[in-house]
């Protein structure tokens, strides 16, 4: 039997089933009628319960919404820096501000309830003392409290409070309080959709309404019903019991998170038991309709859905037969969009073969893209060649945009070569490079622009017609023909562009959104490969310069661990000493330390090394023959990025002919002093030879004059003789001023320096007292400003900065007041002091010449020898210092004097630490 035939026996149609189903349907439904009315009785009343505890939540939120704000707002205050300077009239000011803006007002009091300024009293008034219940708890938590209802002690209202802790540290100085009235909280009423005849009131702590939606001034103040306090002593809940009128209700609540106060709903017993009988009536009479409803749709529709789905059938089989099929027009849409479909179904299948084709060839090319891809991103990661990671960059990149040429052009910051920065052509892929660099550099066309500031992408379907083309001209004679363009800026992860990918096309519409974003993705990984590219070639850039380092150092190179202990590979300290690894090893090095100095050596490096200071010392080693040699050392310690130490980097330089030079020179000087003292002792005889003579000379003047009072010449012979006596005595002072000062100079020289420690500040105020009343005949201040403390000999001081300050006042400029001021700092293991004036200033050419003994240097106009800067100098270089100085004439001149912070020697050790 054919199947067709067995289904149409075993089967039946769409209407019998309808009429199956609504006869089926209506037993149901009845019954579900009865039950839904149980239900809907039981869900009504659970309802409008849920309602008066959603109500009460909603009340409690809103409650809790308005005391956070109030909460806040006083919180905000008590940090005003009024408070914490303790400036009342200055917080009485701004506490005014709030309650003119607020409509508050602000309350301080002291820990004990003492009001200290209450803006509704003029500031200074005498106030009250009043307490709120949760003053206590405020200074027992520092957080902020809000009280129940009070009568206020100045308004003797009902009122509310919010009391904040005003802090200073850990404790509480004040209590910052707002006391406001009940209508703002019987104000959050207003905003809640409150059904007629049902009761809601806020009750405090203690049991006291607070406000009351209906007969709001009757009940406040009074105590709530016992029922309700007794019954609502969780978070949130229902109860039953009586109303304040005495009427019997269903009651919700919430409690406030804030306050703790209690929000109450009361629905009374009628108007919930009304509403569940009219419910019950009309479900009652919606469930007889949709009886009758439901037979009667029963049959509608059964015709409606029979005709459409024999009309669809017939074409079902006329597209089985290969006939066309043209849609159905019907009261079914889903018969309709059914016969659509079948309708379509054979050109889909013919579209989707073509769509097959399509994509076999995307896949192709995609696969290509994808190998590109691959091999570029091998290329990246290894790569670390500048020169070939961007050719090989623009090559890739060039392939996977499709493109018919692509160029990388490299951004070349400003640097020694280029005061601007230019840009070079990094590679060219697909074309001759000269069709690029015959043009030179690129111009900053409204086109090129964007993408060397690095904003983005620019893409361009055709050029010739972009509105940011042509701005310079447009594309040059003999350029390579671009349609299609696409520029991407390659961006470093600091932001720093690094170079830019130009693409184009000799075809319009070349290069859409895919490319975009393919090519975009390359550039920011071609990004990070020319980053570590550049990096690795400044590595090598400073490996090389720190080879070359190594090999300019005039002395041997050696490292220690972050203990000080020597480790690893020395090759210079074995180069130099002969020790083989074993014995140098830890501090094995002290073995070729002189036996003299090894103590203070290791003593002085562990001190260094504990404290982490630059190491600075000198001592003799024997040198891999057996020869001592003098050495001056230098060790720096080298300290990481998390402020750990890694190693200590020190170098021994050999001063032996140094040390050599300087015995000879200081014994060279030592004779010279000898020399001038005994020069300047046999000076002192002749020279006073010369003068007995000369007053000898003087003496028998007037005898001579009366011998030849007869001669017509007498006048004439005695005014040359007066005068060449003068002249002859005034060459003798001269002589005899200077043989004192070679005198000084050279008992200076011999005089042995007692290190001591000065009060720089102290001995240079000393001085400057001294001189005084010079300095007041020329009006001139002398400035001494903060001066490091000094380890040398106190008369050498006194005489260098002395004969400094002396210079200083006796060559001020006429015509202004003078300002002498004397400043210092430390610098490493050395100070700097500076004397600076506003005098006449000294000539440049003249600036090296005021420091040689008898030259003098401007307007001869002041008594002096001209020793006293060469006098400075010789002091400033005994303590192991230098003196410089900077000056401009009718300005003033600045006097630069540096030396040791101490003696660079001491009885056991030469170290210093910077």
């Amino acid at each position: 039997m054919p199947l067709t035939a067995k289904l149409r026996r075993s089967s039946h149609t769409a209407r019998w089933h309808l009429a199956v189903f609504a006869m089926a349907l209506s037993l149901p439904v009845l019954t579900f009628v009865g039950y839904l009315l149980f239900q809907y009785t039981q869900s009504e009343r659970n309802r409008l319960e849920g309602r008066a505890a959603t109500l009460a939540n909603d009340v409690s939120v809103s409650v809790d919404r308005e005391l956070t704000g109030l909460a806040a707002g006083l919180d905000v205050l008590s940090l005003s820096q009024f408070l914490q300077e303790g400036d009342l009239e200055g917080f009485y000011a701004q506490a005014k501000q709030v309650e003119e803006r607020q409509g508050v007002i602000p309350v301080l009091r002291d820990v004990n309830g003492q009001q200290l300024v209450n803006t509704r009293l003029p500031f200074r008034q005498p106030l009250p003392v009043s307490h709120l219940s949760v003053d206590q708890k405020v200074l027992e938590t520092k957080k902020p409290q809000i009280s129940g209802l009070f009568i206020g002690a100045v308004t003797n209202a009902p009122l509310f409070g919010v009391v904040v802790p005003v802090l200073s540290g850990e404790r509480v100085i004040y209590l910052l309080s707002l006391s406001l009235p009940l209508d703002r909280i019987r104000a959050v009423f207003d905003d809640q959709d409150i059904p007629q005849g049902w009761a809601v009131a806020v009750v405090d702590r203690q049991g006291t309404i607070m406000a009351r939606n209906i007969r709001n001034d009757e009940f406040v103040g009074k105590s709530a019903t016992r029922d309700l306090i007794e019954h609502t002593d969780g978070p949130s809940g229902t109860w039953g019991g009586t109303s304040v009128e005495g009427e019997a209700v269903f009651g919700a609540y919430s409690r406030s998170r804030l306050s703790d106060w209690r929000i109450a709903v009361g629905v009374r017993r009628d108007l919930l038991n009304q509403s569940l009988t009219q419910s019950f009536w009309l479900l009652m009479t919606l469930g007889a309709a949709l009886l009758a409803l439901s037979t009667v749709l029963a049959a509608f529709f059964a015709r409606r859905i029979t005709q459409p789905m024999h009309a669809l059938s017939a074409r079902a089989a006329a597209l089985g037969r290969g006939e066309d099929v043209s849609p159905l027009e019907t009261t079914l849409r889903e018969a309709d969009e059914v016969s659509e479909v079948l309708a379509t179904a054979s050109s889909r299948m013919r579209q989707r073969a073509r769509e097959r084709d399509k994509a076999v060839s995307a896949l192709s090319e995609e696969t290509l893209r994808l190998d590109t891809l691959n091999r570029a991103g091998t290329t990246l990661s290894g790569e670390l060649d500048l020169e070939h990671l961007i050719e090989s960059i623009t090559t890739s990149a060039t392939r996977l945009s499709g493109a018919q040429y692509g160029a990388f052009f490299e951004r070349v910051p400003p640097g020694p070569l280029n005061e601007e920065e230019v840009w070079k052509l990094g590679s060219l892929s697909s074309a001759d490079p000269e069709a690029f660099t015959r043009f030179g550099l690129p111009r900053a066309t409204k086109l090129f622009a964007p993408s060397f500031r690095g904003e983005g992408v620019i893409r361009s379907d055709d050029v010739h017609l972009d509105p940011r083309y042509g701005s310079l001209g447009g594309m040059p004679a003999g350029h390579l023909p671009v349609r299609s363009y696409m520029a991407v800026p390659v961006i470093s992860r600091s932001a720093e562009t690094l170079g830019v990918l130009l693409f184009g096309h000799a075809e319009p519409g070349r290069f859409g959104e895919r490319e975009e974003r393919l090519i975009a993705g390359f550039a920011g990984q071609a990004s990070i490969a020319l980053d570590n590219a550049r990096l690795f070639r400044s590595v090598q850039l400073e490996q090389d310069r720190f080879r070359a380092a190594v090999a300019a150092v005039r002395g041997v190179l050696w490292t220690n661990d972050a203990e000080g202990r020597m480790r690893g590979e020395q090759p210079g300290w074995s180069a130099l000493t002969g020790q083989s690894r074993a014995e140098y090893q830890d501090y094995g090095w002290a073995n070729a330390v002189h036996p003299d100095d090894t103590e203070a050596s290791v003593a002085a490096w562990n001190e260094a090394v504990a404290k982490h200071k630059t190491f600075i010392f000198e001592h003799r080693v024997r040198r891999y023959d057996g020869v001592w040699r003098t050495f001056a050392i230098r060790a720096v310690p080298v300290i990481q990025a998390d402020g750990s130490l890694r190693e200590w980097v020190g170098v021994h330089t050999d001063i032996t002919e140094q040390r050599d030079a300087e015995a000879e020179l200081k014994e060279s000087n030592e004779e010279i002093q000898r020399y001038a003292y005994i020069v300047s002792h046999d000076l002192r005889a002749p020279l006073v030879n010369i003068m007995g003579f000369t007053s000898e000379l003087e003496a028998v003047r007037e005898g001579i004059m009366s011998e030849l009072a007869s001669s017509p010449k007498v006048d004439t012979i005695n005014r040359d003789l007066v005068e060449a006596i003068s002249f002859i005595k005034a060459a003798i002072n001269k002589m005899d001023s200077l043989i004192n000062a070679i005198l000084r100079l050279s008992r200076e020289g011999r005089r042995t320096f007692r290190p001591e420690n000065l009060d720089m500040k102290q001995t240079l105020q000393g001085l400057a007292d001294a001189q005084r009343h010079q300095a007041d005949a020329v009006e001139a201040e002398v400035i001494i400003g903060e001066l490091p403390m000094l380890v040398a000999d106190r008369l050498a001081v006194e005489q260098i900065f002395g004969n400094l300050i002396d210079n200083a006042i006796k060559y001020l400029a006429p015509g202004r007041p003078g300002r002498i001021e004397i400043s210092g700092e430390q610098i490493g293991s050395r100070v700097r002091f500076g004397v600076r004036d506003n005098g006449r200033g000294i000539s440049p050419q003249d600036h090296a010449r005021v420091f040689e003994l008898f030259r003098r240097s401007g307007a001869q106009d002041k008594p002096g020898e001209g020793i006293g800067l060469a006098h400075v100098r010789t002091l400033v270089r005994s303590l192991g210092g230098r003196i410089d100085l900077a000056s401009s004439l009718g300005i003033g001149t600045t006097f630069i004097i540096t030396m040791p912070q101490a003696p660079a020697r001491t009885s056991t050790a030469a170290l210093a630490a910077e």
